[in-house]
């Protein structure tokens, strides 16, 4: 028997809501600290909670389960993040940039969480890739902005919101996952990649955007 499970108390009757938390929360660990190349098993998630692979089957019926509720709530987590920058700001560009800014930041100061997402190993990820609406959501967040962008200033600046919106959500992937990787690469100023991108997509609909 593991330390873990030696240390961890059994949870009261009526309390299995507990051990489910402490499931996905093993998961996720576990998931932010894999590397490219390992994958996450059903046993290692048990020993992580300090349990036996048995005690999980009542609260998810196997590994993939696991992972996919963690990838959702951390997807909404992401969202949340996302939605209450948007609120600070006026719809429209301002609730875009306020929106990407937060993104990166979410990356940045939830770099585990954010390898959950975007940067698991394809051994941690279902068969057939799922689509995960909670992630669905927290993209359909830029879209609606860009759309309120595109009603504002009509057809002749072009605007196409969901192409808009994958070039933007790129680009700010890049923003986020590239400097991590390339420390020593001389990179400008987060905020200033992030307006230069906006203003290049959105540039037709605001020429004044570059601050």
């Amino acid at each position: 028997m593991s330390s873990n499970e030696t240390r961890r108390k059994g949870n009261p009757r009526g309390h299995g809501s507990n051990l489910r938390a402490e499931i996905l929360t093993s998961a996720e660990r576990l998931l932010a600290t894999a590397s490219s190349r390992d994958a996450v098993t059903l046993r290692a998630i048990a020993r992580e909670a300090g349990i036996a692979a048995p005690s999980i089957y009542p609260h998810f019926p196997d590994r993939d389960a696991i992972l996919d509720a963690v990838v959702a709530r951390t997807f909404v987590a992401l969202a949340d993040t996302c939605q209450a920058a948007a609120r600070t700001a006026p719809r429209g560009i301002e609730a875009v940039e306020a929106i990407s800014i937060a993104y990166v930041a979410f990356a940045r100061e939830n770099p585990g969480q954010y390898r959950i997402l975007f940067e698991r190993s394809p051994a941690n990820i279902a068969s057939p890739p799922h689509q995960y609406p909670e992630g669905i959501n927290a993209f359909q967040l830029l879209v609606n902005e860009l759309d309120e962008i595109a009603a504002k200033n009509g057809s002749a600046h072009q605007l196409q919101p969901m192409l808009d919106a994958q070039t933007i959500f790129a680009a700010l992937h890049g923003i986020a996952a590239l400097p991590p990787a390339l420390p020593a690469f001389p990179w400008l100023d987060e905020a200033t990649l992030i307006r230069n991108v906006l203003s290049r997509v959105l540039g037709r609909a605001s020429k004044e955007f570059v601050r």
